[in-house]
């Protein structure tokens, strides 16, 4: 005879079908998979909106530079503004490069120098001056892109304005090469030479230097004969050469 106060027991539950089972583990991968979708496109519009507004920062303080330099008579102060002009600009090439780069960690070197050397003969107007480049890929840390970057701008507008005064012309060689342990960026000229006086030590030469002490890299200036050797030598791991 059956007790009916008492509630029936409940039936076994056995494990999950396959079939089941693959369903809920296709759903955690869709859900999980459309979280890291949401994720990187927010980086992405994060990453654009701070290219945006880098872009636009410099693109002011350029503007602010050249109008500055329209307005003043004395040629010191406007060779001083120019040549903060194309230190801006180099920056602005190094922010363009890594913002189109897949990677935005590493700095590709010899990219840069050729867009470089472009902006360098636009904005010099010497057609009498000829540069040749010899250039194998490097890629150097983000962190190391804009010293960089500034480094080779200073000696290849040292060479452009001061190598080949009064309509001189000359040609002048860019060349990056690497080894195991460092990379060598040599840029020279056939031009006048190093000058012997103490105007050598100008602002120029003085952000060089500095700029190499923090890369940690060696900077040696040689009389080419004709004209001037420049050799910056960089280590690849960050240890000074």
């Amino acid at each position: 005879m059956t007790d009916l106060s008492q509630p029936p027991e409940p039936e076994p539950r056995g494990d999950p079908s396959p079939g089941q089972s693959r369903r809920d583990l296709e759903q955690l991968v869709a859900d999980r998979t459309l979280e890291l979708t949401q994720a990187l496109e927010q980086k992405t519009a994060l990453l654009h909106e701070v290219d945006h507004r880098v872009k636009n920062n410099l693109q002011l303080i350029s503007s602010l530079l050249l109008l500055q330099n329209r307005r003043v008579a004395d040629p010191a102060v406007k060779a001083a503004l120019r040549g903060m002009l194309d230190r801006v600009n180099a920056i602005a090439t190094v922010h363009r490069r890594l913002f189109q780069s897949d990677d935005v960690e590493r700095f590709d070197v010899s990219a840069f120098v050729r867009d470089l050397v472009a902006d360098v003969v636009g904005s010099a107007g010497r057609d009498d001056i000829a540069f040749s480049l010899d250039l194998e890929r490097v890629d150097v840390a983000a962190s190391k892109a804009a010293p960089l970057a500034l480094v080779i701008s200073e000696l290849l507008s040292n060479a452009t304005r001061h190598a080949f005064p009064e309509g001189r012309p000359g040609r002048v060689f860019v060349g990056i090469t690497r080894n195991e342990d460092a990379f060598r960026i040599e840029i020279s000229d056939d031009g006048v030479g190093m000058p012997t006086s103490a105007s050598v030590n100008g602002f120029g030469l003085t952000i060089i230097q500095l700029l190499c002490q923090q890369l940690k890299a060696r900077f040696e200036a040689l009389d080419a004969s004709p004209g001037t050797r420049v050799v910056i030598t960089l280590p690849v791991n960050g240890a000074r050469p």
